[in-house]
């Protein structure tokens, strides 16, 4: 039975990943900014990008053939205020060669402390627990991890000016190698309580595989050393990954270990403001936090929509998250809600 499964399964992921590619072309066809697709479509994707690391940005390429997104202008990107545009040519270059990149200037000190004061005061959930949503109960965690919702994190002017932010943007494009949407915005606490939970808390070794082709940016909004549970990747398992594994799920530290991957594995640590890209589609995972806690704002930009539900947040926008809207309106195009009510 394992034989034939051995022989069977690869080439239902072909059948998948050019099933995929139709879908797709379907997806973006849609019109109107809430688009749908179904659980077998999504299933498929996810399948077919066991394939290889590489099979997601494949299907994008060869999938969207009118993009939805956009690319920002070079006097845009100039304009960021958190990326030298000097740096951004090194970051996609640090991307392409190792798979994750920690810029060289962090985000101000009185900026990082208001972003980290929303991230107190706005209410979170806690994962795996069966309780209403709160305020992040910090001198008495109960379980992991702790998730806000994006309209909550939308609440901080700075979290809207960062997410926002076209360097990021023109680096997503660049790398990704096609027009960009900014797709997804998350924010969590993890804390010392979870050690029971690791797969369910993203503390084992994974890839992301929402979208097609996409990059991740995070911002450690508290100090983040050894002992706090650093974001952790496997180098190069963005470009190749030993089929063993390659399966879709959580893999383990003696998984790794047996693949000979062992002497890749970084972990980056750094103090609050600390900025990084990383192409999570090679492995990665959150160490589980020994001492203290972490704070860690995520944003993600994609080559379309396709993929995971897609949330539309609801928020009053800061000055310069309306002009960048108005700016960049197909990259932000998930902010409608804000600007139409």
């Amino acid at each position: 039975m394992g034989y034939k499964s051995s022989l069977v399964e690869p080439g239902l992921r072909a059948v998948r990943f050019a099933q995929t590619i139709s879908a797709v072309r379907r997806f973006d066809a849609q019109a109107g900014p809430d688009r749908s697709m179904d659980g077998e479509e999504f299933f498929r994707m996810r399948s077919a990008m066991d394939l290889s690391p590489g099979a997601g940005k494949s299907l994008s390429r060869l999938g969207v053939r009118k993009p939805q997104g956009g690319i920002p202008t070079v006097e845009q990107a100039r304009s960021s205020t958190f990326v030298a545009f000097d740096e951004i040519d090194q970051c996609v270059a640090g991307l392409q060669a190792n798979g994750a990149y920690v810029f060289k200037n962090r985000l101000p000190e009185d900026m990082i402390a208001r972003m980290r004061e929303s991230a107190l005061e706005v209410p979170s959930m806690p994962r795996g627990l069966d309780r209403p949503s709160g305020p992040y109960p910090r001198s008495a965690p109960e379980v992991g991890r702790y998730d806000i919702d994006e309209d909550n994190t939308m609440v901080s002017p700075d979290m809207q000016d960062y997410t926002s932010d076209p360097a990021l943007a023109l680096i997503a494009a660049r790398y990704l190698g096609q027009p960009v949407i900014q797709d997804q915005t998350a924010l969590w606490w993890t804390t010392t309580q979870g050690s029971a939970d690791a797969a369910l808390n993203a503390w084992m070794f994974h890839q992301d595989r929402d979208r097609l082709s996409f990059l991740k940016f995070f911002v450690y909004l508290t100090d983040v050393g050894p002992s706090n549970g650093p974001h952790t990747v496997v180098q190069g398992t963005h470009k190749q990954i030993p089929r063993s594994l390659r399966a879709d799920g959580r893999q383990t530290d003696d998984a790794v270990r047996e693949a000979g991957l062992w002497d890749r594995v970084i972990s980056l640590a750094g103090p609050a403001g600390t900025m990084m890209a990383v192409d999570t589609v090679g492995l990665h995972k959150g160490l589980p936090p020994q001492a203290g806690d972490r704070c860690v704002l995520q944003v993600e930009f994609a080559t379309s929509l396709f993929g995971a539900p897609v949330d539309y947040p609801d928020f009053t926008p800061s000055p310069l998250a309306e002009e960048r809207y108005r700016a960049m309106p197909n990259i932000l195009q998930r902010w409608h809600r804000a600007f139409d009510s």
